[in-house]
């Protein structure tokens, strides 16, 4: 796929409303990535590999070839777009979207890998570009509710398109709605992460949402969650080619 000329968005596939938020995000996120300099693109897919195949937090002296003041400069320059967190009281990277060396409810297995934790919900699609096209990923959720766990199996072809496979369900995902404090698209949805969940029923999810003070958002059920993860797919492209 071309990366500068992402396939339109299916407003079939999302629910109401939504195509021309996801558009927008895929759209500003791929962006977002074309800008990286060489080495900045170099560095950051490392980190990806490295907290996929490690899961413990990343150190700029692990970069040798790059000298760790400079991969510190450029860990500071991703962390100010959102593209990983950096810890200043750790100097370490303890994220880097969708792979976390800190714990989340959200996990992914390749054969041949370790588990490794991810980002948000949405995000697991994201890890595709490390395991490759082709491969079947183990990948779960757990219910912040009930705390059943919500697994199934995804897998991407070389056009970054999904297919999936899971139990009969009535899982829901929460999309918070951004509060309107960032002009800019990416850095809301990225500030979102935390809280963007998976829930085993929608009563789950309506329970959670009482004791949360009812914040707006949007409810996807797991095939629309996985579109939108899609399109977060074909965005995170643009780093790898």
């Amino acid at each position: 796929m071309n990366a500068h000329l992402l396939p339109p968005v299916d407003p079939r596939r999302l629910p109401d409303g939504q195509a021309v938020w996801v558009e927008a995000l895929r759209a500003r996120y791929a962006a977002l990535l074309r800008s990286l300099s060489g080495a900045e693109r170099a560095l950051y897919i490392q980190v990806w590999r490295q907290l996929a195949r490690h899961k413990s937090p990343v150190v700029a002296r692990s970069f040798l070839s790059v000298g760790q003041n400079t991969a510190q400069q450029i860990f500071s320059e991703l962390n100010s777009r959102s593209l990983l967190w950096f810890d200043n009281d750790l100097h370490a990277v303890l994220q880097c979207p969708p792979f976390s060396a800190l714990h989340t409810p959200h996990e992914v297995k390749a054969f041949g890998w370790e588990r490794a934790f991810v980002t948000s919900f949405a995000d697991i699609p994201l890890t595709l570009l490390i395991y490759g096209p082709n491969v079947w990923l183990e990948a779960a959720s757990c219910c912040p509710r009930s705390g059943e766990k919500l697994a199934f199996r995804i897998q991407m072809d070389e056009a970054y398109r999904l297919r999936w496979e899971a139990p009969s369900n009535e899982w829901r995902v929460w999309i918070p709605l951004p509060g309107g404090e960032s002009p800019d698209i990416y850095q809301a949805f990225h500030r979102l992460r935390p809280r963007l969940n998976a829930f085993y029923t929608p009563k789950d999810l309506d329970t959670h949402q009482q004791y949360q003070g009812g914040q707006a958002g949007v409810v996807y059920n797991l095939e629309q969650a996985l579109y939108l993860g899609q399109c977060l797919l074909q965005a995170g492209s643009s780093a790898f080619v």
